[in-house]
């Protein structure tokens, strides 16, 4: 029996992709507890598992939603904000690298981890493994995302190129990639101008120096969020989802790791026609564009409804809009704020996604094909993976109409071909489930005596 932390952040989507997996360790006899910010909390405990707080001070109640969801919008209005959080991350940064370590090395002497699992979906990723490492504990990344890879072999995951394997895909992915690295130099410098610079370089190498860690082991040109380091790589995405010929030393692909016993809001099923075929759309739980981009989104979806007035459709429509925001709603269209997701999809026949990696394999999981507006980070990347698959289309979020909606909702639920092809996926992703990998290989991470443990 071992004792499992995950240090994850207080990204709903994120913490629910660790779920499964922190639920097969903890039946497995394993002690499995969460630790992070406050804003974690709720999230975390609901499901049954122990968490433990760290830098009230901080990251205090509601720090997350108010302050760093803010700072990552594109609105000019929120550039106070991005201030804001850019120098408390550094004031947090100086207050470890003078001692404020200690208050987390308190937390996990008691805890007394025999490995720690850290998200790589959030910004603050490569502080909490430095500390680990400083602190000797066993460490590995977790990816709920497929980005990371920085080779001939996979495009950025920001972008929706394709990457076939192909000599003409390579070159076309290099060229992506040295354009990607001239772009984030020029994005360094003008968010280091502005004030809006989280986590500089600078900063992160003297809490390296601080970690005792090497600076040639930290990977700082990468298309995640921020920099890695040389840690053993869990992916919670089937491997034949991803790019075919993706390779990476210290890299394991798992199983897709759906919860599906984790908490779930209520629905009114009782409007549902149960004879007719469910549409279900959502943008995912973040709240990155403008209230008015998401209400425009979701009117051009009632319209496109129109055509089909016997069928069931349901919007989603997040925290950063209400029923209210939409009057003349025809009876067959049901809006909520949030839904049963996991039991929606089992009766859907498509989904209007965002593409977020969750939805993403849950789509799949259930055998629902999807019709993908990727808006932000990693969703093109997926979108591309859906689309090479034939498991959807990808539409544009900025200039769909409702004439485009429903050409793309006829050819995916006329033609069977994206059914089939969903269907052939869903197999190989409920096999791969039910082998569970990820346990296996955690197992097994633990057993190793060394730091990173890299397997045969």
């Amino acid at each position: 029996m071992a004792n499992i932390v995950f240090c994850f952040p207080p990204i709903t989507s994120t913490i629910n992709s660790s779920l499964r997996l922190a639920r097969l360790l903890k039946s497995g006899g394993h002690n499995v507890s969460y630790i992070g910010i406050l804003d974690c909390k709720s999230n975390v405990r609901a499901n049954g598992f122990d968490f433990f707080s760290v830098y009230e001070k901080w990251f205090p109640k509601g720090w997350f939603d108010d302050y760093f969801v803010k700072s990552q919008s594109s609105l000019d209005s929120e550039h106070t904000i991005k201030r804001d959080v850019a120098g408390n991350f550094n004031d947090f940064l100086n207050y470890i690298i003078n001692g404020g370590d200690s208050e987390l090395a308190l937390i996990l002497k008691d805890i007394k981890p025999d490995i720690v699992l850290i998200s790589t979906s959030g910004i603050d990723s490569v502080v909490w493994a430095l500390l680990m490492h400083k602190m000797n504990y066993k460490s590995i990344y977790v990816f709920d995302i497929l980005g990371g890879v920085v080779n001939h072999t996979v495009p950025p995951v920001h972008t929706g190129l394709i990457s076939t394997g192909s000599l003409w895909s390579s070159l076309k992915t290099l060229l992506v990639w040295c354009v990607f690295y001239f772009k984030k130099i020029k994005i360094q410098k003008i968010l280091t101008k502005n004030g809006f610079d989280i986590f500089s370089n600078k900063k992160i190498l003297g809490l390296a120096d601080y970690c005792r860690y090497p600076s040639e082991d930290i990977s700082f040109f990468n298309d995640m969020s921020g920099p890695l380091l040389k840690l053993p790589e869990l992916v919670l995405f089937p491997k034949r989802f991803d790019f075919p010929g993706v390779k990476k030393t210290g890299r394991y692909y798992a199983e897709a790791s759906i919860d599906l016993d984790r908490e779930q809001a209520s629905f009114p099923w009782e409007k549902v026609i149960e004879s007719q075929p469910i549409v279900y759309a959502a943008l995912g739980t973040l709240p990155l564009l403008a209230k008015a981009d998401y209400e425009n989104f979701f009117r051009i979806v009632i319209d496109a409804s129109l055509k089909w007035p016997e069928w069931n459709w349901v919007l989603s429509i997040g925290n950063n809009l209400t029923v209210d925001d939409f009057e003349s709603v025809p009876a067959n269209v049901i809006i909520v704020n949030r839904v049963p997701q996991l039991e929606l999809l089992k009766k859907a026949s498509l989904m209007i996604t965002h593409g977020g990696p969750n939805s993403v394999k849950e789509c799949i999981f259930f055998g629902v094909p999807m019709i993908v507006f990727p808006l932000w980070f990693d969703q093109p990347g997926n979108v591309a993976r859906v689309t090479y698959h034939g498991l959807g289309l990808k539409g544009d979020f900025k200039t769909i109409t409702a004439k485009e909606l429903q050409d793309l909702i006829e050819e995916v639920t006329v033609n069977p071909e994206f059914r089939e092809r969903t269907k052939a996926m869903q197999k190989y992703f409920i096999e791969t489930e039910q082998a569970k990998p990820s346990l296996q290989l955690i197992e097994r991470f633990i057993m190793q005596a060394n730091i990173p443990p890299f397997l045969d």
